[in-house]
């Protein structure tokens, strides 16, 4: 039976899916990845069919159902669905797109797809302010921007009073109206506002004198839709627009794990405990693909973090209390700075939606279980697992962490965004059972798969180190 059919039969075992949602972001998330593995499967049946016209292998199924399974099993089992977004790979070789939003006028990131947005005029109110300069009455602020008549605003502020300025505002046709003795008339009967050209000229009166630190502030709006070229006076406005489509290049690395069997082992251990070690060491191999994978998100994280790091300090968390919920409240509570951090760091990723965490504050985790803030999984059967979930976040140990380090880690709830993109190839792939010829007695097989893991957004993560006396 093709991959493609035994993935449909996947699809409605119940159990199954009820892991994919579990391990994945939300159910679109887990919609995603199902679309993901579909097109796995579909393009390994493509490359075995080339297999058996070319390589004459015609007889040896490349993926039997032993590893097709194990496959399906590893995919929900993983670290994966937590720490990365997930790709199908046609080739080897592939790219990952992403689109900033970008300014026409001078190509800065005015929304990128990570990281702080630069809203710097795009606003039709804009605002100046400068000092006032004692013996200097008259004042010209060139906007470059076209006015809307009506909305010029301007503020003269005594440093003494800073809570008392004299308003000033425009009559609609250039006139700039002021309480008695605050402005006087400009040289020449100029206006004080020209609309067209953006120029506001005013003088001071004898009814403001300046004094040391006084200051004035304009306001006003500029006319972004009244004219074809949206306000400026020297080409396109600041709010126009294009999308910049990038890509990040993934390379899959191909891996390949062998089994050596004995056939003299093999009867043996048949008559004398009717297991076979062949079927075993299959078994085992599939486990440790699971193993190796999760280490590879692990290295992927290690990689790419940028940035100091925040410290949770909890020696004196006990200092004034005399009970030890006080110490724990004092972790969680900082767990609350280290999700600012994290969106500090992004400005998307808000709080964590996973955490990855060494030995030790793993164990601070767990010991939340007495107040009810973190459930245990019950269903974990390796040291490297899904410890539980904390107020509903996962949080997986690997004792590839150093013990009191953690990553607070966010994929974003569509499952389009997180710090590792995983591109899967080739899924786990049986291959041919191999003789040795200088022994006889001896053959080997096994497993061979093509992914790649890869660390590409550290903003999406933050790592924060734990000191604790307990």
């Amino acid at each position: 039976m093709g991959e493609i059919k035994l993935f449909s039969k996947v699809k409605n075992n119940s159990t199954w899916m009820q892991m994919l949602r579990g391990s994945s972001r939300s159910d679109k998330d887990a919609a995603n990845r199902l679309n993901v593995y579909e097109k796995v499967f579909a393009n390994y049946e493509a490359n075995r069919e080339v297999v058996k016209q070319f390589s004459g292998m015609a007889e040896i199924p490349l993926l039997s159902n032993q590893y097709f399974n194990a496959t399906v099993a590893s995919y929900v089992r993983s670290f994966a669905g937590f720490l990365t977004i997930e790709r199908s790979m046609d080739q080897p070789t592939a790219l990952l797109w992403y689109m900033d939003l970008l300014g026409v006028t001078d190509n800065r990131k005015v929304l990128p797809n990570l990281g702080k947005e630069n809203l710097n005029g795009i606003n039709a109110r804009f605002q100046t302010s400068a000092a006032l300069t004692a013996g200097t009455t008259v004042y010209t602020i060139a906007t470059n921007k076209k006015l809307i008549p009506g909305t010029v605003e301007i503020q003269l502020v005594h440093a003494l009073e800073p809570n008392k300025p004299i308003i000033v505002r425009d009559d609609r046709r250039g006139n700039l109206l002021a309480p008695a003795g605050m402005l006087a008339m400009n040289a020449d009967g100029k206006l004080g506002v020209d609309y067209r050209t953006g120029i506001i000229t005013f003088t001071i009166g004898e009814g403001f004198e300046i004094a040391e630190n006084d200051s004035y502030t304009v306001i006003g709006f500029e006319d972004v839709a009244g004219d074809p070229a949206f306000g400026q006076l020297t080409g396109p406005g600041n709010n126009r627009f294009k999308v910049d489509m990038k890509n990040i290049v993934v390379v899959s690395e191909p891996d390949l794990l062998v089994a050596e069997n004995n056939l003299m082992a093999i009867a043996a251990m048949e008559k004398a405990i009717g297991a076979n070690p062949a079927e075993v060491t299959g078994a085992k191999l599939t486990e440790l693909y699971t193993k190796l994978v999760n280490k590879k998100f692990v290295d992927a994280l290690n990689y790419i973090w940028d940035g100091n790091e925040y410290q949770i300090d909890l020696t004196k968390a006990t200092n004034g209390w005399l009970d030890y919920n006080s110490y724990l409240e004092k972790f969680m509570a900082e767990l609350v700075n280290v999700d600012t951090e994290l969106a500090k760091r992004s400005y998307k990723g808000i709080r964590a939606t996973a955490y990855l965490v060494g030995e030790n504050v793993g164990n601070l985790f767990m010991k939340l279980k007495s107040s009810g803030n973190f459930v245990m999984n019950t269903d974990s059967t390796y040291i490297n697992d899904l410890l539980g979930y904390y107020n509903g976040v996962p949080v997986m140990r690997h004792m590839d962490m150093d013990s009191d380090a953690a990553y607070a880690v966010c994929k974003t709830a569509d499952g389009q965004l997180a710090p590792i993109m995983r591109g899967i190839y080739l899924p786990l792939t049986n291959t041919p059972v191999v003789g040795n010829y200088n022994n006889p007695t001896q053959f080997a097989s096994g497993v061979y798969y093509q992914e790649a893991n890869k660390g590409i957004v550290p903003e999406l993560m933050m790592k924060f180190t734990v000191k604790s006396d307990f």
